[in-house]
């Protein structure tokens, strides 16, 4: 990913450094420049709290080459201007960072608006996964300061709360959520029985949890039977749940460690 700063250098009469190998001269040069060469340096975005913060001056003392310990002290330099690299996202270690004068501003990160949506005909966890793999495909380039979409089951009112900092993405959540809460086709509600044969580990040891698994998540029961000759479950369920109960089984039944 090509660091960006993202601020405008209206005015600067120093190029801007162009890759982590530039040198920048001694004298006196912007912030602007020392804030471009840490982004080039760490691969990481950069945002200010302002356009002008890039227009201050500092003085280097003799040239200064970004690579083999710049970065350190680009952070020096910074800070005795008075100028702190904060993190957008404390969790993460790498990633953008905000450039601010005031150590305990906070940067200004989208808010969320939360809809509750209880349903009336599914169950809220499959419809979760299916709103996460939606807002993937929309969300997959979002800007620094945007956050992603949260979709929470709560098996118990039979609800999903959606947490979502764009009006238009989240009426498109709820549009799909709306058209997916609709009756099971007739004939879909019946029971089916459904044989999975386990692939790692024991079919008692699956059976377990997938019974406390189901249990947690909630919603109709369903009926497993362990048939340890075989190393295989054999299910009861209603056949609208099935896809549900399969893709937990295809969870629960995976490699170690993957």
């Amino acid at each position: 990913m090509n660091s960006i700063v993202l601020t405008a250098w209206l005015g600067l009469l120093l190029p801007l450094p162009q890759s982590a190998d530039s040198v920048l001269p001694s004298g006196t040069i912007p912030v602007g420049a020392l804030l471009s060469g840490w982004s080039l340096l760490t691969e990481q975005e950069m945002i200010a709290e302002s356009s002008t913060l890039g227009h201050r001056k500092v003085r280097l003392l003799e040239p200064l080459s970004i690579s083999g310990g710049g970065e350190v002290l680009i952070i020096g330099l910074l800070r005795s201007e008075g100028i702190e690299l904060k993190p957008i996202h404390p969790r993460l270690v790498i990633g953008p960072h905000w450039a601010t004068t005031d150590p305990t501003s906070n940067p200004p990160l989208a808010r969320f608006v939360v809809r509750v949506v209880r349903l009336e005909h599914v169950n809220p966890e499959p419809i979760c996964e299916l709103l996460r793999i939606e807002a993937n495909k929309r969300e997959h380039r979002l800007g620094p300061l945007d956050r992603p979409s949260r979709f929470v089951p709560d098996p118990r009112t039979g609800s999903v709360v959606i947490s979502c900092t764009s009006p238009i993405r989240l009426q498109h959540y709820l549009k799909l959520l709306s058209a997916a809460d609709c009756p099971p086709v007739p004939g879909t509600q019946r029971p089916v029985l459904r044989n999975w044969k386990v692939r790692y580990g024991t079919a008692s040891d699956l059976a377990l949890e997938l019974d406390r698994a189901w249990k947690k998540r909630g919603g109709i029961p369903i009926h497993v039977v362990e048939h340890r000759p075989s190393n295989s479950l054999m299910i009861r369920v209603p056949k609208h749940i099935w896809p549900a109960v399969e893709r937990l089984l295809e969870k629960l039944d995976s490699a170690p460690g993957s």
